[in-house]
C-alpha cells in the first residue's frame, strides 16, 4: 500500500456533504453519499410550474432578471425551505459556511454543461467568455472568511475552461438581501454592485454565477452594470433558484 493511498484510507475523513456521514474509501472523491446522491438527481427532476421542463433543463427567470436582458438562468434544482432536511439543501448550507473545495468542484461538474450548452448556441468560447460571480455580503464575508460563490466559479473555470474574474465588487452599505423583502431586494440593491475591471468584460459574454437566486435583484443589478461595462450578452447560473410561492 502507498504512503498517499494510506493516509486516503485511514487518516483523512471524508464526510458526505448531504447526511454528513463518512464516506467510504471507495467514495472518497464524492460529494455525496450512494442515497444522498440518488436523492440529489431526484430533486432535479422537478418541474417548473411555468414550463413544465425540470430544473436543469429551465430557462425561465424572475422578471426582473429578465427585464435587464439576460438570455437566460439556467439552474440546478428548485429551492424551498420546507425541504432543509434534504440532502440538496445541506450541501447548499455547507458550501455557505466552509470553503470545501471537493464540495465546490461537484457543484461545479454539475454546473458546467448547463454552461456550455447555452454558451454553445453563440459560438461563445474561452476567449469571449468570462465568467463573474455576484459578490458576498460583507457581513458573511467576515463571518465566514471566504465568498463562496467566489470558490465555486474558480472550480468551474477549471472544469469549463472557461476563464473566472471577479470583476464585480460589492459597495460598502446597504443591508443584506436576506433580511428584505421583495420590493425592497430591489431598492436595496440598485447601488451595491460595481464593475471593478471593465476590460475584462467589455465585448465579452458573461456568465454571472450566484448559488441561490430568490427574487433576482442581486443578479438583476449586477447584469445591468455588466452591460454597461460593455459585455455583449449575460448568461445567469445558480445551483437553486427559490420558487416564487416562497419568497415573501
Amino acid at each position: 500500500m502507498k504512503f498517499k493511498e494510506f493516509c486516503d484510507r485511514f487518516l483523512k475523513v471524508h464526510k458526505c456533504g448531504g447526511c454528513r456521514e463518512i464516506l467510504d474509501y471507495e467514495n472518497l472523491s464524492d460529494a455525496l453519499c450512494p442515497e444522498c446522491a440518488m436523492r440529489w438527481r431526484i430533486a432535479k427532476t422537478e418541474s417548473c410550474p411555468v414550463c413544465r421542463q425540470s430544473a436543469p433543463d429551465c430557462s425561465c427567470m424572475p422578471k426582473g432578471l429578465s427585464k435587464t436582458g439576460a438570455l437566460s438562468l439556467r439552474k440546478l434544482y428548485f429551492y424551498s425551505s420546507k425541504k432543509d432536511k434534504e440532502p440538496q439543501n445541506r450541501l447548499l448550507y455547507f458550501l455557505k459556511k466552509h470553503p470545501n473545495k471537493r464540495m465546490a468542484s461537484f457543484i461545479a461538474r454539475e454546473l458546467s454543461p448547463l454552461m456550455l450548452s447555452e454558451l454553445s448556441v453563440l459560438d461563445a468560447n474561452s476567449e469571449n467568455t468570462v465568467i463573474v460571480n455576484v459578490p458576498r455580503g460583507h457581513t458573511s464575508r467576515r463571518m465566514y472568511g471566504f465568498d463562496q460563490a467566489a470558490l465555486i466559479c474558480g472550480e468551474l473555470s477549471k472544469v469549463s475552461g472557461i476563464p473566472f474574474t471577479p470583476a464585480i465588487k460589492r459597495r460598502r452599505g446597504g443591508r443584506e438581501q436576506k433580511q428584505l423583502d421583495r420590493q425592497k431586494r430591489f431598492r436595496n440593491v440598485r447601488s451595491l454592485f460595481e464593475v471593478s475591471d471593465t476590460l475584462a468584460v467589455e465585448g465579452k459574454y458573461a456568465v454571472i454565477f450566484d448559488d441561490v437566486v430568490t427574487t433576482g435583484a442581486s443578479m438583476s443589478a449586477c447584469a445591468e452594470i455588466l452591460k454597461k461595462a460593455g459585455a455583449k450578452g449575460i448568461f445567469c447560473l445558480s445551483i437553486a433558484e427559490v420558487g416564487q410561492n416562497s419568497v415573501k
